[in-house]
């Protein structure tokens, strides 16, 4: 028989008997020319298979039937235990139990016949005590997961163009804030959305979806309670160990297909675990990962491009000084000057106030309005003296000025640029239509492993160090 010939000889729904093929639960023959063939015992087979649905059973449930790792009788009497007391469907458990609970010879048909003498909504009633659940652990911890994802990005993307926060090194205050606003958009937006949709873009993907017992939509308190108690409950409210524990527990109670407290009352439904839902995982993963990477990439470039001005150029370089947290306690006004802000030092910044006596002052070339280069000249003489003064001043302009030539793209040209004046202290280079300049003069000075502090040789009757900087741009 065809599959159309025998849906009709077995009263079996077409989509139904492609869906047990898939899970290998019937195996028609295969003639030459690619047909598939439909014997009687598959009928047979298909009439039990729909039956068992009909009760109740997932696909999980055949799974484990067809691996051995469940027996027909066991999941029979739970399924018994689920069902109302006077319901039909109790009986025809004790029935099937009562004839050895086999799936290759118990009578389907007998029993779907009696089942169609009566109302549909009394033969399988099951117990308030018991929804339809999904009992996939790891499915529904990708799919939030997922959801977590596209929230981390929305808080991502407000402090890297909205506060310029460097999203890389965001400190233990900035995460305890990330955490708690992320938890505020889960409330608001995920009640919303089981309300109006009965999922989230992560349980759709994975085909997951949340109803009341009546079939109806939850209304946005119930979607709110349910929301709560996963991140309670489910994810113990993110607090590092004890998330972990609540987790731990959530998928032993899965995996012991057990309800989880904030699904009770609820049905929970998977349509199927079909190769393609992995595949749509993985590459909402990778989406993420690439725009993050653009994110973050992005911030290495200044706000104003292309030929600016000298008060663009003081916002590039306020925004670099933010992004890289330099030059506490200073920022450049819209002259190019830098101004000193009413906060407290750290003792670092305090030092080197203290040995160097101010920053280096910045010579700046403007022709028709517009910025052409900026420089600066650093002497130290017969003093401790911490190069990371004027290396600081050399990437902030190299940032706020060098990389508003449009040649410097997102593939780590920024870097690239950096990289190459950080691998000796003398250089000069062209990128694009800028050049980069550096000539360090020094004599009577020692410094330390790294060089990051010069201090005067005691041999030396004099020791002087000077810098020369610029950053200029060639037509």
């Amino acid at each position: 028989m065809t599959r159309e010939e025998i849906t009709e000889a077995y009263g079996v729904e077409l989509n139904a008997v492609e869906r047990f093929r898939k899970l290998g639960l019937i195996a028609p023959k295969r003639t030459e020319d690619g047909a598939l063939v439909y014997s009687d015992t598959d009928g047979e087979m298909l009439r039990r298979l729909w039956l068992l649905e009909e009760m109740g059973f997932s696909e999980n449930d055949f799974s484990q039937l067809k691996s051995g790792e469940k027996t027909l009788e066991s999941l029979i009497r739970r399924q018994y235990s689920r069902l109302e007391e006077d319901c039909l469907g109790r009986e025809i458990c004790n029935q099937i139990l009562a004839e050895g609970a086999n799936l290759e010879n118990f009578d389907a048909k007998k029993f779907l016949d009696q089942m169609g003498s009566h109302a549909p909504e009394g033969i399988f009633s099951f117990n308030t005590s018991f929804r339809n659940q999904v009992y996939h652990p790891w499915r529904r911890f990708f799919a939030r997961t997922s959801d977590a994802c596209i929230y981390g990005f929305i808080w991502n993307l407000f402090l890297a163009y909205v506060c310029h926060v460097n999203i890389l090194v965001e400190g233990l205050l900035l995460d305890v804030v990330g955490t708690v606003v992320i938890l505020a958009m889960v409330l608001l937006t995920e009640p919303l959305l089981l309300g109006r949709f009965g999922t989230t873009l992560g349980k759709w993907i994975f085909g997951l979806r949340i109803e009341k017992a009546d079939g109806t939509l939850l209304s946005y308190a119930e979607g709110l309670r349910r929301t709560w108690g996963v991140i309670g409950k489910g994810e113990g409210y993110y607090i590092p160990i004890y998330n972990l524990v609540r987790l731990y527990k959530s998928y032993k109670l899965c995996k012991a297909e057990e309800v989880q407290p904030w699904d009770e009352d609820l049905v929970y439904t998977i349509k199927d675990t079909k190769w393609y839902r992995g595949v749509g995982f993985i590459t909402l993963s990778l989406i993420y990962i690439f725009i993050h990477t653009v994110l973050v990439l992005g911030q290495l470039l200044p706000p104003n491009r292309g030929d600016i001005t000298l008060e663009q150029f003081a916002e590039n370089y306020n925004y670099f000084c933010k992004y890289i947290d330099a030059n506490e306690g200073w920022y450049m006004n819209e002259k190019g000057q830098m101004v000193e802000q009413n906060v407290e030092l750290s003792s670092f910044e305090s030092a080197i106030e203290l040995l160097e006596g101010g920053r280096p002052n910045f010579k700046y070339e403007i022709e028709d309005g517009y910025l052409k280069g900026v420089s600066f000249v650093y002497e130290v003489e017969n003093q401790e003296h911490y190069t990371q003064v004027e290396s600081e001043e050399q990437m902030l302009i190299a940032y706020a000025f060098g990389c508003t030539d449009e040649e410097v793209g997102l593939l780590w040209d920024a870097e690239y640029i950096l990289d190459r004046m950080q691998l000796d202290d003398d250089f000069d280079f062209n990128f694009g239509n800028t050049r980069y300049f550096c000539l360090v003069e020094q004599e009577g000075y020692e410094g330390n492993e790294d060089d990051s502090v010069l201090f005067p040789s005691e041999y030396a009757e004099r020791a002087y160090y000077k810098m020369t900087f610029s950053v200029t741009k060639e037509d």
